[in-house]
């Protein structure tokens, strides 16, 4: 078994890197990371086409953003960008989930840059989130100014020694939001879509360099019990959740209070639950009776 499992995953690696062009970027994110995970789901456009191929696409917008790009420079790396194309979109998940805390949340990075006198060529994105990958709220914006849209600020910083801290956007560029903005205390999905049709026709398409986590739910330990009904959780705040059942299919669950800062959590029979609360994470297996 062990054998198998292991020419298995060989093969896999060897699929990977003969479909990937990207180097070290060909190698899946882990989790918990403050970079998006995978590609959640995506459609792209045909105005542009660069670095949709299948040897850069989806590795180009996971991990971190492209290093060389600064304001003045825009990254032009296929392994590093992908073009939306008109009117296309990519949503990607984050683990831990993004969370609202003190100020920007998360950080969308396009690859536009200035130029002349102050000038900046940019191409804007709408930038959405959504909690189940289902129900999305889009953060408000204007189409004629651009104002709440991302593409409009240059990667990076003018003068900046040593590595960017790309979860301060002081100096990492990009635009950044805050989930206060748009009322939910976290979100485990951010959707981009091409919003260029309300620019100049010089802007083909919006391209996406990546985006990067600022606060996220814990990924630590939570001090937690399985008992025959479900999961109690001891937690200030009423915790969230997600369950499925042994297949992976979602599955309905409740939760409740059952005294001060004590919850349980009660799916419908077997299940795998996943708990986030402001200060962990846990993902735990249980048999639970069935919900009264």
């Amino acid at each position: 078994m062990g054998g198998a499992f292991a020419r298995f995953s060989l093969a896999l690696v060897g699929f990977v890197w003969a479909q990937c062009a990207c180097g070290p970027r060909c190698w899946p994110v882990a989790s918990p990371s403050i970079w998006p995970v995978r590609v959640y789901s995506y459609q792209l456009g045909s105005s542009q086409s660069f670095g949709q191929d299948p040897q850069y696409f989806p590795y180009n917008v996971l991990g971190e953003i492209c290093t060389s790009a600064t304001p003045t420079n825009p990254c032009a790396d296929p392994c590093q960008v992908v073009s939306l194309g008109k009117g296309g979109f990519i949503a990607l998940e984050f683990d831990p989930p993004i969370a609202d805390g003190p100020g920007p949340d998360f950080t969308v990075f396009e690859n536009p840059f200035r130029y002349g006198s102050g000038q900046v060529f940019d191409e804007w994105m709408i930038v959405s989130v959504s909690q189940d990958g289902i129900n999305w709220v889009v953060f408000p914006f204007d189409s004629i100014t651009g104002q709440g849209l991302a593409g409009r600020t240059p990667t990076g910083c003018m003068g900046c020694s040593g590595p960017i801290n790309w979860q301060d956007p002081s100096q990492s560029g990009g635009d950044a939001f805050d989930l206060s903005v748009v009322g939910l205390a976290w979100a485990k999905y951010v959707r981009v879509t091409d919003a260029t049709s309300w620019q100049p026709p010089d802007r083909l398409s919006a391209d996406l360099d990546g985006i990067v986590a600022i606060h996220q739910l814990s990924s630590n330990s939570l001090a937690y019990q399985i008992g025959p009904t479900g999961v109690t959780i001891r937690s200030l705040v009423q915790p969230l959740f997600e369950a499925w059942n042994l297949l992976g299919q979602p599955i309905s669950a409740e939760v409740r209070e059952i005294g001060e800062g004590t919850w349980i959590i009660r799916p419908f029979g077997p299940a795998v639950v996943r708990i986030y609360t402001p200060t962990g994470m846990q993902q735990v297996k249980g048999f639970f009776a069935p919900m009264d």
